[in-house]
């Protein structure tokens, strides 16, 4: 009789913690930032690590961020599998660099429908005469897109990808999402350089402003003097472990011009404004410190020819890199050819 009485017990015991566990499955916990409670985790299946990628929204709905569950569809339970499967729509629209629109550019889609290979699905296609495209019927909790055409430059300057769940993207078909392409007009042939010239070889500057010149009509070092650019570069040394320390540098075009462009595609070098040399001084007292220079600049040479140069540095060890693009003919178009 004690036996059956405890065995009651035990099963109205189950029923309730299976009650509690449900109802916390679909609870919201609060804002944002609450956290995600233990009942939740075992509801959810999650582990400690994925609890971050588990938040709440006022519609008593769990986000879960794309890529942060098991690939195993298996292990989701309804509501998270569900989420996975939001619907997916997307407008679009290509235009050139004078905002005109491009009609016949490949368009290509990429998503997941669920955390499975067999989830992953392609779509492609065209964009019309006044270079609309879009997407409808998918599923999934993010969208890639890619646009290209023959004969035009691809721009990096647009987002690839767009997130439904979690990443507040909301598609508008009387806002597509511009796309930009650049037609390619007729280049020149450029003498192009690379410092240094060969792929794994490591060239540094000197800390102390020892210059190094470079030759950039012949791709070679001139230890003479005389080639078109010469970097100079101060570091203080005093703490080599701090991470953040003063340091300097200095771009001259010997007997020429230099002067930094932010165009993405910088082929046409301005008549006017360029300096003898530029100079980057950082201070470790600066807000704005930096401890990687990534900077494009267009260059004329002391002979009248124009040029364009790509130019990294890691302050912290002195490690350079240098392409290069010499137009030989005078003519200030550089775009290759």
């Amino acid at each position: 009789m004690k036996s059956s009485i405890w065995g009651i017990i035990v099963i109205i015991l189950v029923i309730c913690i299976s009650l509690i566990l449900w109802k916390q499955h679909g609870r919201v916990v609060g804002s944002d930032n609450d956290a995600v409670t233990a009942g939740q985790k075992e509801a959810l299946n999650v582990s400690n690590e994925q609890v971050a990628n588990v938040t709440t929204t006022a519609s008593n709905q769990f986000v879960v961020r794309p890529g942060s569950f098991p690939t195993n569809v298996n292990t989701l339970g309804a509501a998270e599998l569900a989420l996975w499967r939001s619907p997916i729509e997307f407008y679009g629209k290509v235009i050139d660099q004078n905002s005109n629109p491009v009609a016949g550019a490949s368009v290509e889609f990429h998503w997941v429908e669920e955390p499975t290979k067999a989830g992953n699905k392609i779509s492609r296609g065209e964009s019309g005469p006044d270079g609309l495209f879009s997407l409808h019927d998918a599923y999934g909790p993010s969208l890639s897109v890619s646009v290209a055409k023959d004969g035009y430059y691809t721009s990096r300057s647009a987002s690839d990808s767009f997130r439904y769940v979690g990443g507040g993207f909301h598609p508008d078909p009387l806002n597509p999402v511009i796309f930009n392409l650049r037609k390619k007009e007729k280049g020149e042939l450029l003498v192009e350089n690379n410092f240094p010239p060969g792929i794994g070889q490591i060239w540094q500057l000197h800390h102390d402003g020892t210059p190094m010149n470079l030759d950039l009509v012949n791709g070679s070092t001139d230890p003479s003097g005389n080639g078109q650019l010469k970097l100079e570069f101060w570091r203080d040394i005093s703490n080599r472990k701090a991470s953040v320390f003063n340091w300097k540098l200095q771009l001259i075009i010997t007997a020429g011009g230099i002067i930094e462009t932010s165009d993405e595609f910088p082929f046409e070098a301005p008549e006017t404004g360029y300096e003898p040399s530029v100079i980057i001084d950082m201070s470790a007292t600066n807000q704005q410190w930096i401890g990687e220079v990534r900077k494009k600049y267009y260059i004329r040479l002391s002979d009248g020819r124009y040029g364009r140069i790509d130019f990294y540095l890691l302050p912290y060890n002195g490690v350079f890199i240098v392409h290069s693009a010499v137009n030989s003919s005078g003519s200030r178009n550089l775009e290759p050819r």
